[in-house]
Formats: structure tokens, C-alpha cells, sequence
């Protein structure tokens, strides 16, 4: 790397970090002031395996790229209009955000894809990081709220929020200040009813057409088991043995057993081998859709999706008397705050029942 210091170059200068990296930024002396730029990449200052070696060689090859580029624009005089350009494209909300996706590396990363698509389709681009406020982000809740059911408002919101914040601290700030941080995220647990179906209405989905028999068994077998879509798409024939389903849950990890009820066992196809899933299901937008059809083609007026089966497993539970540790256990949960909504729900429906009954 270029280490030279002179007034007609534009060098690369390495930053160490603490954890074993060095930032890279570019230098250059501009009538009698010196100007830095962040490339936004870096190199492992200690290499281990042919990996990291490698990655430092293409930021290199990448990074000297640019540093000639700047050299041709400071002589040319075009190097102000360069780097405004790049701090315009630096401002862009949806490259940010794209940007964050696509190094994000968690469990529930395409959730994040599905709220960037959200965003984008309630405040469509081109959008600067300045009109990013407060009201905005207060809006954009509003939006969830109106256009999603259950949880998925609350769930959708929080990880919008966890976007802002990652860019409101540290080297990663854009916001001065965190602008969703006085927004409270609060959970609509009533409108989980609106996503959990009654035995008349799985008796109208089971009697109906589909279009796509591994979709329609796959959602009746999660309306026994409470399995959410992550688990069902990955469910393998070696997790079931006998009458019991035993696997990890992927967004938890935590181990669900279950015990496989007429009804479950109904749903399954024809045993595999042991490593062959047991649903051959597509894409979960084609899912969803199917799974759209066929509610309407059954004359069930709600929204179905693989959360209104979990929502309904959990429900039917409680509202044919399972207690409120055994359904904890059945659904996965790490809490008995995340069962109390199906409880709550399953004596809702029972007040129903009993106050359907004529007067006399």
C-alpha cells in the first residue's frame, strides 16, 4: 500500500480497530486542507485461513481502484462534485437499509427483507435519511397496524426499529438522533382472534380444494402441532418417530415435543427417508397465496396464514381444557407470557358460546 506522503497523491491510510481489523480511508491534500475519506471497507490485520487472506486481497485490489479514481478527479478538479455525489448516495434511505439486509445475518432475516418491502411500499423511494422523523416512523406503525394481523404489526415494527437504532449509535450513525426511539411498540393481542380458526371452519378448509395438496396438509398438520412455517419447510422424517414429532425449533432453538394426534397423522404423506423433508412445499409467497385461494374457495372469510394455524393449535388447546403449562410446553415458549394471549382468547370464546344461548 501506498505509504508516500505528498501533496499531489491521494494514499490509503489504515486505521487498526480492536477487533483484529483495520478501517481503510483515503487521504489528499486539497488547496492547503486535508480531506479524509471513509471507504467503508477493511482488512483483517492478522489473516486467518484462506478466507480472510482472500477477502483482504480483493478489498485491496478494490480499494486501490478507488484511491486511483480520486487521483484522476483531484487532477481533473472534479473531485468535490465526486465526493457530494457520494454523500448524496450515502444519504439514500433504501441503499442504507439494502445495505444493512444484506450483511445482516440473523435467524429472521427475511422478516427484515418483508419489513423493507413494507417501508418501501408505504413511503416509496426516492426517500433521504432527512425525511426520516419521528412522524414518519409513527405513520409507518400505523401503516403495520392497519395492514397486518396478530403479531406481526408489533414483531414487523420492532425489527424497523432495530434498523433505526443500529443506525442512530457509533460508526454506523446517520441520525443525530434516534428517531423511532419514543415510539412504543405496543402488542394488539386481541387481534390474534381475528387469525385463529374454529372447528367449523377447519371442517370447511378440510372439505375444499386447494390447489396444492402438499400446501393443505402441511397447514392442517401445523393446525395440530402449532409448527410455524420455518419448521414445517425444514421438518424431515427422522424428527418423527412413531405417534412423536421431537426437533429444534429454529426461531427459539428450543426443543418441541409433540405428541402426533389422529388429526396430525392424517396430514402426513407417505413416509421417506430419514433425511427427506416431509412437505415438498414452494416458495412461501406461493404458499400464501395458495393458502389464500383455498380460504376463499371454502367460503372462510380470514386471512390464513401458517401463524393463523400456530394461533389456532394454541387456542384449541386451551379452549378443550389443556392447562396453561402443558400448552407452554406443546408451542415451544420460553415463557408463559407468550401462552396467557391464547388463554385469554380460548375464554373469549367460550364467553361467546355461553352468552349464544336464546333467552327463555
Amino acid at each position: 500500500m501506498e505509504n508516500r506522503s505528498t501533496k499531489q497523491r491521494v494514499l490509503i491510510k489504515e486505521k487498526a480497530t480492536s477487533d483484529n481489523k483495520k478501517r481503510l480511508y483515503l487521504v489528499w491534500f486539497q488547496n492547503g486542507k486535508r480531506t479524509w475519506e471513509s471507504t467503508n471497507e477493511f482488512i483483517f490485520e492478522k489473516p486467518k485461513g484462506l478466507l480472510e487472506r482472500d477477502h483482504n486481497k480483493e478489498v485491496k485490489i478494490k480499494v486501490e481502484a478507488l484511491r486511483n479514481l480520486r487521483e484522476t478527479q483531484l487532477f481533473t478538479g472534479e473531485i468535490d462534485d465526486a465526493i457530494q455525489q457520494r454523500k448524496n448516495k450515502s444519504q439514500d434511505f433504501y441503499i442504507l437499509f439494502a445495505n444493512y439486509i444484506k450483511a445482516y445475518d440473523k435467524k429472521d432475516k427475511r422478516v427484515m427483507v418483508a419489513v423493507y418491502n413494507l417501508f418501501k411500499e408505504f413511503a416509496p423511494p426516492p426517500l433521504n435519511t432527512k425525511q426520516v422523523d419521528e412522524v414518519l416512523c409513527l405513520k409507518f406503525k400505523e401503516f403495520l397496524d392497519k395492514r397486518l394481523n396478530g403479531e406481526s404489526p408489533s414483531s414487523y415494527f420492532a425489527r424497523f426499529k432495530k434498523f433505526i437504532t443500529y443506525s442512530s449509535k457509533g460508526k454506523n450513525r446517520i441520525f443525530k438522533q434516534n428517531p423511532a426511539e419514543d415510539i412504543k411498540n405496543t402488542k394488539q393481542e386481541k387481534s390474534i382472534e381475528k387469525d385463529v380458526l374454529d372447528i367449523d371452519e377447519l371442517k370447511l378448509l378440510t372439505a375444499s380444494y386447494c390447489g396444492n395438496e402438499n400446501v393443505k396438509n402441511a397447514f392442517l398438520f401445523a393446525c395440530n402441532t402449532g409448527l410455524r412455517f420455518v419448521d414445517i419447510k425444514a421438518l424431515k422424517w427422522k424428527y418423527i418417530k412413531g405417534d412423536s414429532l421431537q426437533m429444534n425449533q429454529a426461531k427459539t432453538d428450543v426443543t418441541v415435543n409433540l405428541f402426533l394426534n389422529a388429526n396430525a397423522k392424517k396430514y402426513l404423506p407417505k413416509r421417506g427417508k430419514d433425511d427427506e423433508f416431509v412437505f415438498n412445499l414452494p416458495s412461501h409467497n406461493a404458499t400464501i397465496k395458495n393458502l389464500e385461494n383455498w380460504a376463499k374457495a371454502a367460503g372462510v372469510d380470514k386471512h390464513i396464514t401458517f401463524h393463523c394455524a400456530r394461533h389456532t393449535f394454541g387456542t384449541l388447546l386451551s379452549y378443550y381444557g389443556s392447562d396453561i403449562a402443558t400448552i407452554s410446553k406443546l408451542m415451544g415458549h420460553t415463557s408463559l407470557k407468550h401462552t396467557m394471549k391464547y388463554v385469554r382468547i380460548a375464554d373469549d370464546m367460550k364467553r361467546k358460546a355461553v352468552n349464544a344461548i336464546p333467552n327463555y
